[in-house]
């Protein structure tokens, strides 16, 4: 959560880029471990903290949306 606080900015800027990109982006919400998620697209979910790394590495398109989610993904099932 400490990411969407010092970089709120960051985070709205990366949102705007993802519509402009043409990307349905949903509101935040938090859950209960208290990250901050956005649906984006159909069915994915991104945390605030994977938005801003896709911002960093400028890989914020469908693309990158599309490997980040993949990736957690693999992550996750390990």
């Amino acid at each position: 959560m400490s990411s969407f606080t010092e970089r709120a900015d960051d985070i709205v800027r990366a949102v705007q880029l993802l519509r402009q990109h043409g990307m349905a982006v949903g509101f935040p919400m938090q859950t209960a471990d208290g990250d901050i998620i956005f649906a984006v697209g159909k069915d994915s979910t991104l945390t605030a903290d994977q938005i801003l790394e896709l911002l960093e590495r400028d890989e914020l398109n469908a693309e990158g949306v599309r490997r980040s989610v993949e990736a957690h993904a693999l992550a996750t099932r390990k």
